[in-house]
């Protein structure tokens, strides 16, 4: 091909316009945001894949006794199986939403209804797909009383085989994904495939030795290779790689911090801060990625 050509081939790709964002996705992020109980966002999930024809089981746990504000007892995985085969890829993502100090409940909206809706829109996506493994995709409850939703999960599926699991968790604003945990060497096929996926869709990304707390770290605790993804701007991405790995010497001002961390667990985490852009970017970067792995 002449530079002419290339040139030209260059120039309609970038100015071939973006796909159209899938319609409604903020809309069933402000259904969830509604839900004043995780029961009732239990509920809420739980029409949306109806609404969609996507068959679903319900797995329900307990714990002994309530933790924190959070006064249930009884917790319910959401699991949605697609294709067959022995192997297992877990795509998840947890749907409760954290008790704020007066009591009520977080709307919940980045933290982690985006992601939440996300995966339904997934899952209806590659529902038809013929993938060599089986792919279930989970939403995890009791994630933010410390990840019991996973870690139930992990323990009722203990004879699974399950090769690998990706967890998004913080996904409704800004361009620059961070994953990990980025330098494990049980996870470095999970790490090439991350990769490859930020290289096609064009996304700026950040590999974090170790990601914030999220369900993926249930499945490390039993050797499983995991991958927490997650995007925020590009400035709250380098400030959470400096917080992350250099501590008291990350060279941020004192008391200085992103604002991704004034936003969950506050109530300032709302549907107004949820970009529909983003969550399609994502959404195209999910499917990329579970069909990369899917196919190793």
């Amino acid at each position: 091909m002449n530079s002419l050509a290339l040139l030209a081939v260059v120039t309609v790709l970038q100015t071939a316009p973006s796909p159209a964002p899938p319609e409604g996705l903020v809309d069933d992020v402000r259904k969830l945001e509604s839900a004043e109980t995780n029961d009732a966002r239990f509920d809420v999930l739980s029409a949306m894949l109806r609404g969609r024809n996507l068959t679903f089981t319900v797995e329900p746990f307990t714990i002994e006794k309530p933790i924190g504000r959070e006064p249930r007892t009884e917790g319910r995985n959401v699991v949605v199986s697609i294709g067959e085969g022995a192997e297992q890829l877990v795509v998840g993502a947890h749907y409760d939403a954290v008790r704020l100090p007066d009591g009520t409940l977080s709307k919940g909206a980045v933290d982690n209804a985006a992601s939440t809706v996300m995966l339904v829109r997934l899952a209806e996506a590659v529902k038809a797909e013929k993938l060599p493994l089986r792919l279930k995709i989970v939403w995890f409850d009791m994630e933010e009383l410390g990840l019991l939703g996973s870690a139930k999960y992990v323990q009722q599926h203990a004879s699974d085989r399950i090769v690998a699991m990706l967890n998004f968790d913080i996904n409704a604003y800004g361009a620059t994904m961070l994953f990990g945990p980025s330098e494990r060497t049980d996870s470095a096929g999970l790490r090439r495939a991350v990769v490859q996926t930020c290289a096609t869709e064009d996304m700026s990304c950040i590999g974090l030795p170790q990601m914030p707390p999220g369900d993926d770290r249930s499945f490390v605790k039993v050797g499983i290779p995991a991958m927490s993804l997650g995007i925020v701007s590009a400035v709250e991405a380098h400030q959470i790689w400096l917080m992350m790995n250099a501590g008291a010497n990350s060279g941020l001002a004192q008391g200085s911090v992103p604002a991704i961390l004034r936003t969950i667990h506050t109530a300032e985490d709302t549907s107004a801060k949820v970009d529909v852009e983003t969550v399609a970017r994502v959404l195209r970067f999910a499917l990329s990625l579970v069909r990369t792995v899917g196919r190793r």
